[in-house]
C-alpha cells in the first residue's frame, strides 16, 4: 500500500509508562508510520526514545501531570482538538484515555479508533462510569481488543461488537535480547528460581505472590523470587519484604531489559487482578518458561491453553498460589526440552500488523 496522502492518523497516547501498552505502541505506529504521509502524537515529555521519527510529536509539559493526572488528560485533549479541526481527513488512534479521544471525535466528526488494552473487569466498581462508558464507546467506529475472552467480555458488559487484534509480538527482538549473559548472584542453581515482570502498581498485585512465598514457611528456603519493575507500590513492596524477613528470597530491582533476566529464571508468575492479553507471558512463553498465572479477566487462559506448559490459580487466592509453587520440582523444571512456544503463532508479528493496516483502510 503507498502512502496515504489525504488521510492523517493522529494518535492519541497522553501518558506513556513503561508496560507492554507502550511496546505493543511502538510497534503498531511504526509499521503504520510507512502507509501515511502524516502521523502525529499527542503526547507527554515522557516520550521514549523508540518512538518512530516519522511522526511528528505534539508534546505536552509533564508538570501538569504532577498537579493533577485529569487536568494533564484535558490539556492533551485540548491539543487533540486543535490538530483534528486543522486536518478534517484525520483519523483519532487512541491508545489511551479513550474517553475524551471519543469526546473530541464526536465534537469534531472525525473518525475513531478505540484500541482497548484492560478487561472492563477493572472498571466494574464505578456503575456510572460503566453507564457513561458504554455510551461512549457505542460512539466510536473501530474498537480494538487483544484478545477472544476480552471480546467476550466487551459483547456481555456494554453489549458493544469489538475486533480482536493479538499483540504484535516481535519474538526475533526477545531472542536477540536475551541472548546477553548476565551473571546474577540472587539465583542459585539449587533452588526454584521465580521471576515477575511487570509495573508496580495495584493492578500488577505483586504483593500476592510476596504473600504465598509467607505461607511456605520453612519450604521458602528453596525459592527466589525477582520482581522487575518500577512504579507507585515500590516502597510499599519492599517494605513488606523487610517487614517479613524476606531479603534473602526476594529482590526487586527495575532493568530496561528483563530478557536476560527470565531466560534465567525457570518459572514466570503473573499475579495480575485483570488483563488484556499481557505481553509479558507471551514473552515468558516465547522463552520457553514454565508459566504460572492468576486466571484473571482477561488473557492468561487464553494463553495457557495454547502454550500448555503453565498452571493457572485463582486470582486472588494465596493458597491456591502457594499450593502450586509447593509442587514444584526443579528437576522436572530443568529437564523439560519440547519447544512449547510453537502454540503461539497467531500472535505473529508480521500477521498482527497487517491486520492493522487493513481495519484503518475500511475506514478510509
Amino acid at each position: 500500500m503507498r502512502q496515504n496522502k489525504q488521510n492523517q492518523i493522529i494518535y492519541f497516547f497522553p501518558d506513556p509508562q513503561i508496560g507492554g501498552v507502550e511496546k505493543n505502541f511502538f510497534i503498531i505506529s511504526k509499521y503504520l508510520s510507512a502507509f501515511f504521509k502524516q502521523t502525529f502524537l499527542i503526547t507527554s515529555n515522557r516520550v521514549h526514545k523508540k518512538i518512530d521519527k516519522k511522526i511528528s510529536l505534539i508534546k505536552v509539559n509533564n508538570f501538569w501531570s504532577y498537579i493533577n493526572r485529569r487536568l494533564f488528560f484535558i490539556i492533551c485533549s485540548v491539543k487533540l482538538f486543535l490538530i483534528c479541526a486543522k486536518f478534517k481527513d484525520s483519523i483519532i488512534f487512541s491508545f489511551q484515555g479513550n474517553f475524551y479521544a471519543i469526546i473530541i471525535s464526536i465534537l469534531l466528526n472525525r473518525k475513531i479508533i478505540i484500541r482497548s488494552n484492560l478487561s472492563p473487569q477493572g472498571w466494574k466498581s464505578f456503575p456510572l462510569k460503566m453507564k457513561i462508558f458504554k455510551y461512549l464507546l457505542s460512539k466510536a467506529n473501530l474498537i480494538i481488543v487483544n484478545s477472544n475472552e476480552f471480546q467476550k467480555e466487551m459483547k456481555k458488559e456494554f453489549n458493544i461488537t469489538t475486533t480482536t487484534i493479538f499483540n504484535p509480538t516481535n519474538f526475533k527482538e526477545i531472542k536477540k535480547l536475551s541472548a546477553f549473559k548476565k551473571k546474577i548472584d540472587f539465583f542459585k542453581k539449587k533452588t526454584i528460581n521465580l521471576i515477575n515482570v511487570g509495573r508496580l502498581v495495584p493492578q500488577k498485585n505483586q504483593i500476592e505472590i510476596l504473600q504465598s512465598l509467607i505461607q511456605l514457611k520453612t519450604l521458602i528456603v528453596n525459592y527466589r523470587l525477582l520482581i522487575i519493575g518500577s512504579g507507585p507500590d515500590n516502597l510499599y513492596l519492599q517494605n513488606f519484604v523487610h517487614r517479613n524477613n524476606l531479603a534473602k528470597y526476594v529482590k526487586i530491582i527495575y532493568a530496561q531489559n528483563p530478557y536476560k533476566y527470565i531466560k534465567m529464571s525457570d518459572v514466570f508468575i503473573l499475579s495480575s487482578k485483570y488483563e488484556g492479553l499481557p505481553n509479558v507471558l507471551l514473552e515468558a512463553a516465547h522463552l520457553n518458561k514454565f508459566i504460572i498465572s492468576s486466571d484473571c479477566k482477561t488473557g492468561p487462559k487464553e494463553i495457557i491453553n495454547k502454550y500448555k506448559y503453565g498452571k493457572l490459580y485463582k486470582t486472588g487466592n494465596t493458597n491456591d498460589l502457594s499450593a502450586l509453587l509447593k509442587k514444584l520440582n526443579k528437576v522436572e523444571l530443568i529437564s523439560k526440552k519440547k519447544d512449547f512456544s510453537l502454540g503461539l503463532k497467531i500472535y505473529s508479528h508480521d500477521k498482527n500488523l497487517k491486520k492493522y493496516l487493513d481495519a484503518i483502510k475500511k475506514l478510509l
